[in-house]
């Protein structure tokens, strides 16, 4: 887990020691107003009730503001508290809930803090402290907070909510779920709470727990982008492109106010199936929105090397490194390309630094469902996967580069990948296995979006007869593995011959790749 600075409410000059005095005498109860301060205090709220109503916060908080310098300094000790420090106390908790709309978050704190400390000692007020310090990045302050609220108000779903979303962020899963649980049996139909307990349970690895709550979620609020790209993730990682791709289309949506992960994962999916053009079109709409963002020209750079497009994956790959020069995906596709582009030496260089760290687009896509199961096509890097015999330069001398027409489309040297599919026994690599499973099911889909001139001899009436759904996985990789073997024997078809350089080749690169 992250280690957290200190929090910048607590390097505030005296707000440690009012934490002090906040955390010493929490078990006084508290303290309501008299009948005639009580009667201000409602004449006041109905004077601020219109401006909250309209919407105008900041008038409400002059109000406030206001009312409160009229007031004298408050006691410092608590036996020296009087009627007019609780007044105080539960005008700057007022305040405080106004600022924390506001999103002004170091104002809510500091006001919730100091209505502690003039004795005004409710639930709400606790709340305001703990959401503030969970904005500002602290969870264990802000743990403590909400463990306060709870205790003065058992049982509301909002402070529930919140503490949960705290214990995630500690990484406490099992007390999240606890809490959303009790927050779901005083408000059944929260949809927010209902998706928070399903992303939850993904994390705990249960995807039937998950999947009922994010259904349940789904539900109550159909057109929630949030709630449909959490579900689009479950989706994903059952391998079901289909139904990950509607609620994509959902969680996208047509203006600029969409998720990063939303619109790289469809445009990833997108490019699976073969479908290129639609595939560009989501990363280039995420590269206009999020100009900033690394990850969104890495998966530009994967859509236009797949199409054939070097010089343009080139631009996006280096945008990328440029963006964040410590994110390894930025490198290993800055190496296809430069691979593709016959610049070996550099292309080794940056396939080798690529493979010295974990990929991080796949964590960045599946957000809370990256840890759920065990998937090791995205447990770790490329090359990690491969196993510690694996050497980056031979992965890259598999992409070789073409003859005079240009670059080859990536496979260059068959027999230099199927050497990085097997391994020295003839089975392929363990790691591979999922990936190898998930594309036996998308094996026809991207057979017929394949390009024509990629197709040999195959034409459409034997694409429309593919039918893998009588073998297995095993079968597959059997008849794969007695391929393996005849090629490496020299007897198979476009098998190297004694004296042939596999990698030399000369194989036109391909024409236009056909965009849907």
């Amino acid at each position: 887990m992250t280690i957290r600075p200190t929090p910048a409410f607590l390097r505030r000059a005296g707000v440690c020691r009012w934490d002090a005095v906040i955390m010493s005498d929490v078990k006084q109860p508290p303290v309501e107003l008299s009948p005639s301060y009580e009667a201000m205090w409602t004449q006041l709220t109905s004077e601020l009730s219109p401006l909250i109503e309209d919407g105008a916060l900041h008038q409400a908080i002059g109000r406030l503001s206001a009312m409160l310098e009229t007031m004298g300094p408050g006691g410092e000790e608590p036996g020296a508290r009087n009627e007019d420090d609780l007044l105080r106390g539960r005008l700057l908790s007022r305040r405080a809930e106004l600022y924390l709309d506001l999103e002004e978050v170091d104002d809510a704190l500091a006001d919730a803090q100091g209505a502690w400390k003039a004795g005004w000692r409710d639930a709400s007020t606790m709340a305001v402290a703990g959401w503030a310090s969970y904005q500002l990045d602290e969870p264990e302050a802000a743990q403590a907070y909400f463990n306060e609220a709870i205790a003065r108000k058992e049982g509301d779903p909002g402070m529930l909510m919140g503490r949960a979303l705290v214990a995630v962020e500690l990484e406490e899963y099992e007390e999240a779920c606890a809490d959303l649980t009790h927050a779901l049996t005083a408000d059944p139909e929260n949809a927010e709470i209902l998706a928070l307990r399903g992303e939850v349970h993904l994390r705990l690895s249960d995807l039937k727990a998950a999947e009922r709550d994010l259904k349940a979620a789904r539900e109550l609020d159909a057109d929630d982008p949030d709630y449909a790209l959490a579900m689009a993730r479950l989706h994903m990682l059952r391998g079901q492109v289909d139904e990950a791709l509607i609620l994509l289309d959902i969680a996208v949506g047509e203006g600029t106010d969409v998720a990063l992960e939303a619109i790289l994962m469809r445009s990833h999916l997108r490019l699976a199936r073969g479908e290129h053009r639609l595939a560009r079109e989501d990363a280039l709409r995420a590269s206009n929105i999020y100009p900033e963002e690394a990850f969104a020209f890495v998966q530009l750079a994967n859509v236009q090397l797949a199409e054939g497009k070097v010089s343009a994956g080139m631009k996006a790959a280096e945008r990328a490194v440029m963006l964040d020069p410590s994110l390894p995906d930025a490198y290993a596709v800055r190496g296809a390309a430069l691979q593709m582009s016959g610049e070996e030496e550099a292309a080794r260089e940056d396939l080798e630094r690529a493979s010295s760290a974990p990929a991080e687009l796949p964590m960045f896509l599946l957000g809370p469902a990256y840890d759920s199961v065990e998937m090791p096509a995205l447990d770790s890097s490329i090359f990690d996967m491969f196993g510690k015999d694996f050497d980056p330069s031979s992965f890259a001398d598999a992409f070789g580069p073409g003859g005079k027409a240009g670059s080859k489309m990536p496979g260059g040297n068959p027999m230099g990948m199927l050497d990085q599919l097997f391994d020295e026994s003839g089975n392929i690599r363990g790691a591979f296995k999922p990936i190898f499973e998930m594309a036996i099911k998308q094996a026809p889909t991207l057979m017929k979006n394949l390009p024509k001139s990629m197709l040999g001899d195959m034409d459409e009436e034997q694409l429309k007869k593919m039918d893998l759904s009588n073998l297995s996985a095993e079968d597959l990789e059997k008849q794969m593995r007695d391929f393996y073997t005849m090629m490496k024997s020299g007897k198979g078809p476009g098998a190297p011959k004694s004296g042939d350089d596999a990698g030399s080749d000369e194989v036109d690169s391909p024409g236009k790749i056909d965009e849907e």
